[in-house]
């Protein structure tokens, strides 16, 4: 496959020049005006059998189906790699290879260069997909602002795409802001039963920062309040940062409930069976980074006691990619659901809502402040797109009043 760019005073002549340059069978990929003047043209040649047939045996990736109206150049394109790989499929093998013979096109640096096209073509394709996706959407006045409201609240652009798209073309305002706001509740993934009321172990995982600790207090306290403080104990295992461990034992003094120190790793299946009498164990965790050697170890004792529920600690006022990389790396953890900390510290709550409609990551409860017990409260789907206004205004709010004190 051969990719290459033209550029051009217009778009007739910059096809032209991809008809002479590389043939009728060219495929376009992407076509832009271009800010300082003109017309660029990204097309690709060279398409055959051997080049589908490395693909289907190299990486099994499914041709992906774009929709034809979203650009004839794109649907056709499509239409020949799907042909390409049906072809492939029943072509034969490669014959091994032999002592002075060609190299096999499945050579690892045949592959290599070969996967590095394919992902430059899907991202230039989905890129083009996503574009006119959005263009017809933005077409229609009611679905544009839906866009423009969401992407101010920090939504991922394909959340804010599905939602727009089921916005009738002739809603008025007010309604359209309530299709929206329904359809992202409708999104989320809410526990249904409160996690603390089911009792046994529960940890809370997650990066440094987040407020596990605080979080913990609260949850005991939360539990305290409703059954007292003899059915409840804690558990640090954060015993190597420094003053983590003395603030969990100072909210355990004033709550009146027990807190056991692990040391090791080894030693917490033996204390969770002492303290198999209460009825909720809570397991406060040292923070590790998504990409910290330690963290593949702590999941992996976590685990082993086969006794602990996880529950996963996102701040609500980390970006979006910083969220995704956590959920993915805590994956090991098989967290059940998550807790949404530090909700009063964003005015853009949609980057932390996307990131936990992405991954169908159920909600748990949510936070937002260091008093104990008040600040936390049991999710719910409506409160929380509720928010995405009133933080969003508040964030706003600060902001000159900011600037006056700086000046």
């Amino acid at each position: 496959m051969r990719i290459k760019r033209f550029v051009a005073p217009d778009m007739r002549t910059a096809l032209r020049m991809v008809r002479d340059d590389q043939g009728p069978e060219a495929v376009i990929l992407s076509s832009r005006k271009l800010d300082e003047g003109g017309f660029e043209v990204i097309a690709a040649t060279d398409y055959d059998e051997a080049l589908a047939r490395h693909t289907l045996l190299a990486d099994q990736l499914p041709a992906r189906a774009l929709a034809t109206e979203v650009d004839p150049a794109l649907a056709r394109n499509e239409r020949r790699s799907q042909s390409a790989l049906r072809a492939a499929s029943t072509a034969a093998p490669p014959a091994p290879a032999r002592a002075g013979a060609e190299p096999s096109p499945l050579d690892p640096p045949t592959l290599r260069e070969l996967r590095r096209e394919l992902a430059t073509m899907r991202e230039l394709l989905e890129r083009q997909a996503n574009r006119f996706a959005e263009e017809r959407l933005r077409a229609v006045r009611a679905r544009a602002e839906v866009l423009d409201e969401l992407a101010a609240y920090g939504c991922d652009p394909e959340l804010a795409r599905s939602i727009a798209t089921a916005v009738p073309a002739d809603a008025e305002p007010a309604r359209a802001r309530g299709i929206m706001l329904g359809l992202l509740a409708k999104s989320l993934v809410i526990c249904r039963r409160e996690p603390i009321e089911a009792g046994g172990v529960i940890a809370l995982v997650g990066p440094t920062g987040v407020g596990k600790t605080t979080t913990i207090a609260k949850l005991a306290a939360r539990f305290s309040a409703a059954h007292g403080p003899r059915d409840i104990a804690l558990v640090t295992t954060d015993v190597h940062r420094c003053g983590g461990r003395e603030q969990l034992a100072t909210f355990g003094r004033m709550l009146g409930i027990p807190v056991t120190e692990i040391h090791r790793e080894d030693a917490l299946a033996p204390a969770l069976e002492r303290l198999a009498d209460y009825r909720l164990v809570l397991i406060d965790t040292p923070g590790f980074g998504p990409r910290d050697r330690n963290l593949a170890a702590q999941l992996h004792w976590l685990r082993a006691t086969g006794k602990v529920r996880c529950h996963l600690t996102l701040p609500a006022n980390a970006q979006a990619a910083d969220l995704d990389e956590v959920v993915r790396r805590f994956r090991g953890a098989e967290p059940e659901a998550s807790i949404l900390t530090k909700v009063d510290e964003t005015g853009c709550l949609g980057s932390a809502l996307s990131v936990l409609i992405r991954h169908r990551l159920p909600v748990a409860y949510v936070t937002d402040g260091q008093r104990v017990p008040e600040d936390i409260q049991r999710a719910e789907a409506h409160r929380l797109v509720l928010r995405l206004g009133e933080l969003r205004r508040a964030a706003r709010v600060l902001e000159p009043k900011e600037n006056a004190d700086a000046a």
